[in-house]
């Protein structure tokens, strides 16, 4: 998320307050001795201190001879315009300090030393006036500390324009022997106890009638039962067990599960156990998120810019109406309106179109939740209020658009405001330049608006549709250029790397909008990522949910599989959750990323009507309002515990949060000083704090909002309304052979799971009624006997089998038939005979019927081998099946006049790559033309096989016999890059001809590789054909020989689809990998077929 520089401004400047609460309990330090400055004497360099600068004050630090140089070339304007800084210093109350250090100056001039409260109104708890020359001074004195703790204080150094002195020309301040301590604590109060930790948490604000309903136990001391009490009553309800443990290593604690979802009947509750506090009341209801719902909207009418909002203390005048300045130029353009993006006052393309597709999106998914009332101005229009608001917004973008349909990156001042209201930030509005990403993202926004808006305002919808086609164009003709704030702006940049994720969503967005085809032709794969930096998955929301589509196209394929592979992956991440949530990793902005997930699986669950993804979609709202390790719901004033202090200018201006906003979470990586501060000993999975000045947990953001308006709506809406289908879907991949409760490992408890699904399909099928019920993603996992049929008995036998090592895992393929042709005369008997090898079985079946002639076509014609055939059967009921032995090339066609330049010592010819015998064989041989590089001139020719389409996530294999000779590879492999727009993703299987008894290994992902592996095989690969195959998933690429697991790797997956090649060549400055090339020729590999299953 974005990530902020804030000023850092003196005590005298503040005129806002911090709210009384901001301050957390702490508890007593290690120790009361020693020098809590940590880089005293700057032997170490600068480390820990810094400067901030604003009102043309600058500056460099540095050290020399052993002394801190603050190089001061302008004062600037202000007597904080220079100022030297060293972050986080506890200091607690009744405490008495002694402070100590060495200063001097190259010039006579005043400086203002102080220890400050770091934020709010920047109290000082020291102050002194300092009368600096060119000899040191020691400044030793002690202070009492009388205001409350506070262990984040800042000390300060004002060295920027001062009334006791002329305007200064550059000098240098010199700073040494630091020392801060704490000398007597007999009056500090350290019995504080540390923050208070609910041992039962619960979704605070409350549970639909019939949605999952779990709570989560801790510091239980002997697993039973716990009950729900009407809290109105204080009658018990229910009686239920509790399940667990879990060991909850990020959160350093032991979770119990219980689950009370058979309590269905409207009203207030709590849960006791024995031996814990009771938890926090909570509702249940078919409306208990009605409000937050249309508050989590109206937080963004409070957020608007350029108008007069009426909102209580909340209202503030029309701000930042003035015209803004086109970086770099003198130019003037009005730019008011739209929302404040976040805790500040910049407004930003970027994010802004990913609030607007949330809100879109959210009521296309079910229009009949949002009302014309909420209470903004255009309530009561007849148009539902968050079509309204996001309009709002839709205008605002469209004067960001320059005339040639580039669209400017964002607008801001310079620097970000101290906690005002927004009327009071005066300073010069700046627009930035134009990017890519903003007007990749606005040609999408536009073009979402068009559709959204066409019955309610058709001239404003045309206008958006016209705007949307003219940055097509100028996306067309530009290509990635990307956003970074220029060296004098220090507000949010959000900068990225690439657009193709972006160009990507605008694409299908186009077509979604316009039916027209020629916006999606040059797409291959899908692309993934509902955060402002990555949005590919709008993209394929936008095909998924769009009227009417092409379910048959690639990309609707490619899109649906994109995300239900997403889904199935935070499925099975927050079943192994002690909490819940689908995520392992908390990083800035982390609320967003779990409200994200929960769309991903709301969407798989209407793509699928699968429950346990909607299960696990409420899971990720609880997550967000109370069911977490800290007990916190992260919604302003909704839950027991909410955010008071968020890091909102408004919020800390008007002494209290406002209403409906989401904070940004869990940051496990500390980005701020409150969080360094109080959060330095928590564990990973409690690393937040209700502080205004922690904008790396407790700031808030329009599109952090947007995705939980969405999820409320996935949720809400589709347990209202959707009628889920009951057949099983199609699961985007098998993510472990026999693991049919996906929990990761394969053992007795599949096979349970899978006799009870049969038994009792009501209870424990696809869509039982149990909350263990086999989900689609464990049937295609349990589906080991003769794979590609309905779930049996078999199955659970099989995965019993594997488990005693008689057995790899799928045991076996459904059979097919294997058709012999025969040509007879007229009116005799034709016997066609159809038999099929399997593990298990073989089938034989005789049909005799009076024909004049019968020609069918051989599915595994018989080949006169060159070598034995030691490899495993070619799977015939694969998704895609190359069997050259047929004479066809299948899916594949051959390479032919380019090269891919070193270490490729080949141009790749057709006429080195054909299909003859029943093979197709790939040659190594003499040049065949006088074809040159301007860069590189191979000097033999090479033979590649590549397929015309792309393939993602399942099951690849190939029979193949390899090439002995040294310098030389055979090779299968996956591969996607440049060439096709894509980043560099690569899945390997080579075969050095130097040595042919083993195999190597690898894959890139986005172009990086290492991750080379090489493997005995136990033969020799030149004499036999063997089968090499891969199964690639989004967690994991599992490498088989001959149908057996050979190495596993988990880091850094591939992600993008790719096509499925073979090739024969010889390397030429890579003697050390390869051995030097002899020159042979001609050289031949050889392969029988090749086929892709997805799964």
């Amino acid at each position: 998320m974005k990530k902020h520089n804030f000023r850092r401004c003196a005590a005298v400047f503040a005129a806002c307050t911090i709210m009384a609460s901001a301050l957390p309990v702490v508890s007593a330090p290690a120790s009361a001795a020693g020098n809590i400055i940590k880089n005293s004497t700057f032997e170490t360099g600068t480390s820990g201190w810094g400067t901030y600068k604003e009102s043309g004050g600058k500056c460099t630090l540095t050290t020399e001879d052993g002394q801190l140089a603050l190089k001061i070339t302008s004062v600037g304007k202000l007597n904080y315009a220079v100022q030297l800084n060293y972050d986080i210093i506890p200091l607690y109350k009744n405490g008495v300090y002694r402070l100590k250090y060495d200063i001097s100056s190259t010039v006579d001039r005043y400086v203002e030393g102080m220890i400050q409260q770091n934020g709010g109104k920047y109290q000082a708890y020291t102050w002194k006036g300092i009368q600096v020359t060119s000899t040191p001074q020691t400044i030793d004195y002690e202070f009492t500390m009388k205001e409350d703790t506070d262990i984040m204080a800042k000390m300060c150094f004002n060295c920027g324009l001062q009334e006791k002195d002329p305007e200064l020309g550059e000098h240098t301040i010199y700073l040494d022997n630091v020392s801060l301590e704490l000398v007597d604590d007999s009056n500090v109060d350290y019995s504080a106890d540390k923050a208070y930790e609910p041992d039962i948490n619960i979704n605070q604000v409350g549970y639909r009638t019939n949605a999952p309903k779990i709570a989560v136990f801790r510091n239980v001391t002997s697993a039973g039962t716990f009950e729900v009490v009407n809290a109105d009553t204080n009658v018990s309800v229910y009686t239920g067990q509790l399940e667990g443990p879990v060991s909850n290593t990020g959160a350093n604690e032991t979770n119990y599960k219980g689950d009370f979802s058979k309590v269905t009947a409207a009203g207030n509750y709590y849960i006791k156990c024995a031996g814990l506090d009771n938890s926090y009341t909570f509702a249940i209801g078919d409306n208990v998120y009605r409000n937050l719902l249309d508050d989590s909207v109206k937080m963004l009418y409070l957020q608007r810019c350029g108008v007069a909002v009426e909102g209580g203390k909340f209202s503030h005048a029309a701000c930042h109406t003035s015209l803004a300045t086109v970086y770099g130029t003198s130019d003037k353009i009005d730019v008011s309106g739209g929302w404040h993006d976040a805790g500040d006052y910049g407004r930003y393309v970027v994010p802004a179109a990913k609030a607007v597709a949330d809100l879109l999106y959210a009521y296309g998914a079910a229009p009949s939740l949002y009302s014309d009332s909420i209470g903004i101005p255009e309530s009561g229009n007849g148009v539902a209020d968050i079509l309204d608001e996001a309009r709002f917004e839709l205008e605002w973008m469209k004067k960001m658009q320059r005339s040639d349909g580039g669209v400017y990156h964002k607008v801001s001042c310079a620097n970000f405001p101290g906690f005002v209201m927004p009327e009071k930030e005066t300073g010069e509005l700046i627009v930035t330049p134009v990017s890519s990403t903003a007007t990749a993202d606005f040609c999408a926004s536009m073009a979402l608006a068009y559709e959204f808006y066409k019955d309610v305002d058709s001239t404003f919808a045309a206008d958006c549709l016209d705007r949307a086609k003219k940055s097509w164009d100028y996306l067309q003709q530009n290509p990635n250029f990307n956003f970074k704030n220029p060296a004098d702006i220090v507000t949010g940049d959000y900068g990225d790397l690439t657009d193709k994720d972006e160009r990507y969503w605008a694409a299908i967005q186009m077509y979604r909008a316009t039916g027209d085809s020629k916006y999606i032709s040059d797409i291959s794969g899908a692309r993934s990522g509902l955060d402002w930096s990555t949005v590919g998955d709008y993209g394929n929301i936008a095909i998924l949910t769009m009227k009417d589509p092409d379910i048959n196209s690639a990309v609707y394929r490619n899109a649906k599989e994109e995300i239900l592979s997403q889904a199935d992956s935070f499925v099975k991440v927050a079943k192994n959750s002690g909490y819940g949530v689908a995520l392992s990793k908390f990083n800035w902005g982390s609320n967003m990323t779990v409200a994200n997930a929960g769309i991903i699986l709301g969407l798989a669950y209407q793509l699928t009507g699968d429950t346990a993804y909607l299960n696990a979609a409420d899971g990720q709202l609880d997550y967000l309002l109370g069911t977490n390790p800290l007990g916190t719901s992260f919604m302003t004033g909704y839950g027991t515990v909410s955010p008071q202090n968020p890091h909102h200018r408004p919020s800390v201006a008007a002494g209290e949060a406002m209403k409906g906003m989401l904070v940004g979470g869990v940051n496990s990586s500390l980005e701020d000083s409150a969080a360094k501060a109080y959060c330095a000993d928590s564990p990973a999975y409690k690393c937040y704090i209700d502080n205004s000045e922690s904008y790396s947990t407790n700031e808030i953001t329009i599109y952090w909002n947007s995705p939980l308006t969405y999820l409320l709506t996935l949720t809400d809406g589709a347990a209202a309304s959707q009628q889920p289908v009951v057949t099983p879907p199609t699961p985007s991949g098998v993510t472990k052979w026999g693991d049919a409760n996906c929990d990761g490992d394969v053992d007795m408890s599949d096979v349970v799971l899978v006799m009870q699904s049969l038994a009792n399909p009501n209870k424990y099928g696809v869509n039982g009624s149990s909350t263990d019920h086999i989900t689609a993603q464990g049937v295609a996992n349990a589906d080991v006997y003769e794979n590609g049929t309905n779930l049996t008995g078999n199955d659970a036998v099989s995965i019993q089998k594997y488990l005693l090592g008689l057995v790899n895992l799928p045991e076996s393929y459904a059979a097919q038939p294997v058709v012999t042709t025969t040509t007879q005369p007229a009116t005799t008997t034709t016997t066609t005979t159809a038999t099929t090898t399997t593990t298990s079985k073989t089938t034989t079946t005789t049909t005799t019927t009076s024909t004049t002639t019968t020609t069918t076509t051989t599915t595994v014609p018989s080949v006169n081998l060159p070598f034995p055939d030691k490899g495993t059967p070619m799977n015939t009921r694969a998704t895609m099946v190359s069997d050259f032995r047929t004479g066809k090339g299948g899916d594949f066609f051959a390479s032919n006049g380019w090269t891919n330049d070193k270490p490729f010592d080949c141009w790749w010819y057709e006429r080195n790559a054909v299909i003859k015998n029943g093979l197709l064989e790939l040659s190594i041989d003499q040049k065949w033309t006088d074809d040159k590089n301007p860069n590189w001139n191979p000097r033999y020719s090479g033979g590649e096989f590549r397929t015309n389409n792309f393939y993602h996530y399942g099951y690849y294999e190939t029979s193949m016999q390899a090439i002995k000779n040294d310098g030389v590879v055979s090779s299968f492999f996956t591969y996607t890059g440049e060439s096709d727009k894509n980043p560099w993703d690569e899945i390997d299987i080579e075969i050095l001809g130097k040595d042919t008894t083993k195999v190597q290994l690898n894959y890139y992902t986005n172009g990086q590789g290492n991750h080379e592996k090489m493997i005995d095989l136990g033969f020799d690969a030149s004499q036999e054909f063997h089968t090499y195959g891969f199964d690639w998933q989004p967690d994991h690429i599992t490498w088989y020989i001959d149908g057996k697991p050979v190495h596993t790797a988990t880091q850094n997956i591939p992600r993008t689809a790719g096509k499925i090649m073979m090739n024969a060549w010889p390397g030429l400055t890579v003697d050390d990998w390869l051995k030097p090339f002899n020159g042979r020729t001609p050289l031949v590999a050889r392969y029988q077929w090749v086929t892709y299953n997805k799964q």
